[in-house]
């Protein structure tokens, strides 16, 4: 029979290899955490910025207006700004919050009624939705739902990449997110995401990473594998302030 002392010196062991093990792990996920933060230029500076100002061209399923999207947004409040062009050459205007899905549209400054107000609205919240999720991709690491897994490194073309697993119901921009994130670890930059949110998902090459004021650097081009998916942001600024009219009349 084994001797309790033996027993125990063994059980001791166990133990200690259990927290070193556990311990590392959450050591390693915090660091390439950290290393995606502070390739868009840190997480303070991402809580400190409040306004930005993007625009978008392509992607599937924008057919409500054409050509080039227009974004304001208000992190802190919600408020949102839309501005875009319909297929009949008409002027649009959107103001919603995210935080409520209630808001007011605009056609050539005509306020807009019933179920007329209530289709563009809901059109501008989920182009916001489709937008935003791609822009501030980086960001989503953060909030109280977050959770992620990083999984075995890939191989893509001859580069190696962290692959990150991960679901937040509740992004800073206010939707959810699911997918894999594949991450340039020198560089902290994601530059592969697969969504899992869809039946059929749309896989994106990122690229464009650029310095948007604030200290911040997101992408810009998101290349979807199927080429009717690919999305740019010609414009991506993040403001000191915006005119309050903005966000209540158009």
């Amino acid at each position: 029979m084994m001797d309790n002392h033996v027993k125990i010196y063994l059980s001791v062991l166990l133990f200690l290899f259990s927290y070193c093990t556990t311990s590392y792990g959450q050591t390693a996920d915090t660091a390439l955490e950290a290393k995606i933060w502070k390739g868009i230029g840190g997480k303070e500076n991402w809580q400190k910025a409040r306004y930005f100002m993007f625009s978008c061209l392509g992607g599937k399923g924008q057919h409500f207006v054409q050509g080039e999207r227009r974004y304001l947004w208000d992190k802190q409040t919600g408020d949102c700004r839309f501005e875009g062009i319909t297929a009949d050459e008409d002027t649009l205007v959107v103001l919603f919050n995210l935080k409520t899905s209630s808001g007011a549209a605009y056609v050539n400054e005509e306020q807009q009624e019933d179920q007329q107000a209530t289709t563009l609205v809901e059109e501008a919240l989920s182009a916001f939705e489709t937008d935003a999720n791609l822009l501030f991709l980086p960001t989503s690491l953060e909030g109280k739902d977050v959770s992620y897994i990083v999984e075995e490194e890939k191989l893509i073309g001859s580069k190696r990449f962290k692959v990150i697993k991960l679901q937040n119901h509740k992004t800073s921009f206010e939707t959810s997110v699911k997918g894999l994130l594949y991450i340039n670890e020198q560089t902290g930059h994601i530059q592969h995401w697969l969504p899992t949110q869809t039946d059929q998902p749309i896989y994106y090459a990122i690229s464009g990473f650029k310095d948007i004021g604030g200290g911040l650097v997101l992408p810009t081009r998101f290349s979807g594998n199927d080429s009717t998916a690919t999305i740019t942001y010609p414009l991506a600024a993040a403001l000191v302030n915006i005119e309050a009219h903005k966000f209540n009349r158009p």
